[in-house]
């Protein structure tokens, strides 16, 4: 790593540093590689596991009590969609609240246009945000306006097939039955502290967390609202095309013992353990550029300068405890344009 005043160079190994990949998991178009330690720091906790009070005061200010002895991380575009009335919040960027202590983020966004009303104290199911509204999210993340992601929710609710307007719940009352489904197809692993996760055999995003418990409190997040949106958005664009995702491996007609059965399955578990050590092979020189946006107990809270990846890390000293490291969409497009196949006839 190389250390300025505010201005930080890291690799993707760095991020990555004491995890090992699991054996890759497919669904779908979406693969989710799990990133496994047992480098768990329990000093930190997250929203969901340490029960926090969540509340709203003004229209662009979101705020978070913390009952636990542990700090609090924040993750990255956390919100909150509640059912009485109010206006849904979400954050625009990462958070630390000391423990037993409350902060409240003063640049926070409604994500539901035109419903009044404040979040009462209490305790609510946390979600990421969609994929597609991370980066936007975090460009805008300093300025304080509460309705700085309102055109970019009604061009996702556009492009997904909802009414166009600024307002989240309108695309999760209509996708929830499929986002239900990412979040019971995919296994936490014992000891995962992380994953990095590809759709359509696409690296779209790196996360890690702090322990195995946090992880597993905010995974059911991330594998819901943020990466599964861009999974169906891949299946809507592929509706029409029966091609089997290239992540699939079939099995032969013709297996005629169990025997063979087994050693088929061995060996195309071997195949995907290999295909994921590659994946993450190919990332770890990957240069990160990171801005320091905050120091606060003890910690670092920096933001990466949109490359290949966006996104924030969270250290301490040297050690990155958090990381939420979606890929920028145009170096997705960019990426799908150079892997496509050349021109034949």
């Amino acid at each position: 790593m190389v250390f300025g005043n505010r201005q930080k160079k890291m690799t993707l190994a760095n991020v990555l540093h004491g995890c090992t990949p699991g054996r890759i998991q497919s669904v779908g178009y979406m693969q989710v590689i799990p990133l496994v330690s047992d480098l768990s720091d329990c000093r930190f906790v997250s929203p969901v596991e340490g029960a926090a009070e969540v509340f709203t005061t003004e229209y662009e200010t979101l705020g978070f009590r913390n009952p636990s002895d542990c700090l609090l991380i924040v993750p990255c575009h956390a919100g909150y969609v509640v059912k009485h009335a109010a206006q849904d919040h979400a954050m625009a960027h990462a958070g630390v609240v000391r423990s037993l202590g409350e902060r409240k983020f003063d640049t926070a966004m409604c994500v539901q246009q035109s419903q009044g009303g404040y979040i009462k104290r209490g305790d609510y199911r946390m979600l990421i945000l969609p994929y597609a509204l991370r980066e936007r999210a975090l460009e805008v993340r300093k300025n304080k306006n509460y309705n700085k992601l309102w055109d970019a929710i009604s061009v996702f609710n556009q492009e997904m097939g909802v009414q166009a307007a600024g307002h989240l719940e309108f695309f999760l009352k209509h996708f929830q039955k499929e986002l239900d489904e990412f979040v019971a197809e995919f296994e936490c692993v014992p000891g995962q502290i992380g994953a990095i996760i590809l759709v359509d055999d696409q690296v779209v995003g790196v996360e890690r967390a702090p322990s195995h418990s946090y992880w597993k409190s905010v995974w059911p997040c991330l594998v819901r609202e943020c990466y599964g949106s861009l999974a169906i958005r891949i299946a809507q664009l592929k509706s029409e095309c029966a091609v089997v995702p290239a992540s699939r491996t079939t099995l032969p007609d013709d297996i005629r013992s169990l025997d063979e059965l087994d050693s088929l399955i061995a060996e195309i578990a071997h195949q995907e353990d290999e295909r994921a050590r590659a994946t993450v092979r190919e990332l770890l020189d990957e240069q990160l550029l990171l801005t320091r946006d905050e120091s606060t107990e003890g910690l670092s809270i920096d933001t990466v300068r949109p490359g290949r990846f966006t996104g924030q890390v969270i250290r301490d000293g040297d050690r990155v405890v958090y990381a939420s490291l979606p890929v920028t969409k145009k170096w997705l497009a960019k990426n799908k344009w150079q892997t496509a196949l050349p021109f034949t006839i």
